[in-house]
Formats: structure tokens, C-alpha cells, sequence
């Protein structure tokens, strides 16, 4: 299992943590519009701030996701959503990152489950042609269930292209269990999204500070595939910090004598 940090603060903050401890990088700048808008001159800006650590940590992008929606009925909607997308795309190709991440998209009760699955297997068949240099993962947000994330990955079945699973989304968005989620889709599992909550809303807290029983929902994922990715994907700096070293302490994680 590879451990990544989100960074959802500025730069010069999260590279301590990436000095301290050997875990990659999840870059979430890149999924704001304006700065897709300037991506050119911002990667450059970006590269200088990570410093030393830039082709020597391991990225992830998220995509962008605000107002897009890949399956949406509306053909403008669509184009303004692969262009975004494909913008992103193009951030993770020159910054070399292994894998870049999207939201699955779905509001409940927006779209019925057919057209949706039928607009969502267009797009992304779409969207995926010529893309085989990196892997794409598509991520639950608001989803209540499994069902269209199974269903996009059975139909497209293409080797790069698959699931990342929120748990913290699950827990406030779904009432179907974390195991159930990963025991249907760790066919498809290749990258989680790991923070807490106490299941009222989604509030990226610590592993520690929720309902959830983290360290035994890694297990379980270590279990299936060792070979997954998982993003700590925390919002308070300092919880942020206990959580990495809570994973240390199980044995997840080792400090960085490296970097």
C-alpha cells in the first residue's frame, strides 16, 4: 500500500510532512478552474514551490469537479465538462504524476439510474480514447449506493481506467456499509480516499475523530490488494499530522530518512 497526503493547504505547509514521512502527493490545486484557466504559468510556479521534492515524490491529481457533470443530458454541459477535464489531463502529463482522479458526478434523484449509466458510458468511452499513458480513477461522492460505479466499470472495462472509493463520502452519503462497497468493487478498486466523520456530514476529519474504525478498514483493504494507493485527504493541518502518525504507529507508513 502507498500512502499520499491531499494537499489542501499552501505548499510551503505541506512540505514538512512530505520531508518526514515517505508518502506521495495528491495535488487538488489543479481542480480549480481559474487556475486551469493559467495552468501554464501556474505548473511552473507549482514546480518551484515543491522545490527539491518536484520528480522526487510521487503525484496524484484530483480533477476538477465544480458544476461539471459527465453524464449530463445537456450537450454543453458535457463539452465544458471534457474540456476541463482533458485540461487536467494535460496538468498530470507535465507534471508526471501516475494517476489523476474525477468525481463520479452523480446527484441522487437529478437523473434516473438508466440514463444516467447510458450518458456516463458515452462520455467516458469517449473521454478515455487515447488515454492509456496514466490511470484514471473516478471517485463517489454523493452516491447512495454502488450500482453506477459498478455498472461504468463492467461496460468500459479498460485496463487503466477504475475506482477510487471515498470512505469518508460513504459514511455520510451512504447507508450501505464501507466493506460492502469494497467487497463489490475491489474488482475495479485502485485508489481510496481516507477520512473520517460521524456520519452527519462530510467533514474530512482525522482517521481517529469519526465512527468509522479506520485501521480496520485498511486492514481489510490490505487484505484484497496490497498494491492500492490511498490519499489522506484531511482538512485540518493538525489533525492531518496525528493521523500520519497514527498509520507510523500501525505500521502503514515509515519515516522518511530521505528526503
Amino acid at each position: 500500500m502507498k500512502f499520499y497526503v491531499s494537499q489542501l493547504v499552501e505548499t510551503e505547509k505541506i512540505l514538512p510532512i512530505l520531508r518526514k514521512y515517505d508518502v506521495g502527493l495528491e495535488v487538488v490545486q489543479f481542480a480549480n478552474p481559474y487556475i486551469l484557466d493559467n495552468r501554464y504559468e501556474i505548473m511552473e510556479i507549482y514546480k518551484k514551490e515543491l522545490k527539491d521534492l518536484y520528480k522526487n515524490v510521487d503525484l496524484i491529481i484530483h480533477g476538477p469537479y465544480a458544476d461539471l457533470c459527465p453524464a449530463s443530458r445537456d450537450s454543453e454541459i458535457k463539452r465544458i465538462t471534457k474540456l476541463r477535464m482533458d485540461q487536467a489531463y494535460e496538468v498530470a502529463n507535465s507534471l508526471g504524476a501516475n494517476k489523476i482522479l474525477y468525481h463520479n458526478g452523480y446527484t441522487p434523484r437529478t437523473y434516473t439510474y438508466i440514463e444516467w449509466k447510458n450518458n456516463a458510458y458515452d462520455f467516458w468511452t469517449d473521454f478515455i480514447k487515447g488515454k492509456n499513458n496514466k490511470e484514471i480513477v473516478i471517485e463517489n461522492v454523493l452516491d447512495e449506493d454502488y450500482e453506477l460505479l459498478d455498472d461504468l466499470m463492467k461496460k468500459t472495462n479498460k485496463d487503466n481506467f477504475s475506482i477510487c472509493i471515498d470512505i469518508g463520502h460513504i459514511n455520510a452519503y451512504s447507508e450501505i456499509s464501507v466493506e460492502e462497497w469494497i467487497n463489490n468493487l475491489s474488482y475495479k478498486l485502485n485508489h481510496i480516499h481516507l477520512h473520517n466523520n460521524y456520519k452527519d456530514k462530510d467533514s474530512h476529519y482525522g482517521i481517529d475523530k469519526g465512527s468509522m474504525d479506520v485501521i480496520r478498514i485498511l486492514k481489510k483493504l490490505n487484505d484484497i490488494n496490497n498494491d492500492i494507493t490511498i490519499s489522506l485527504e484531511i482538512t485540518d493541518l493538525e489533525q492531518l499530522k496525528e493521523s500520519l502518525d497514527i498509520l507510523v504507529k500501525e505500521g502503514f507508513i515509515k519515516l522518511n530518512t530521505q528526503k
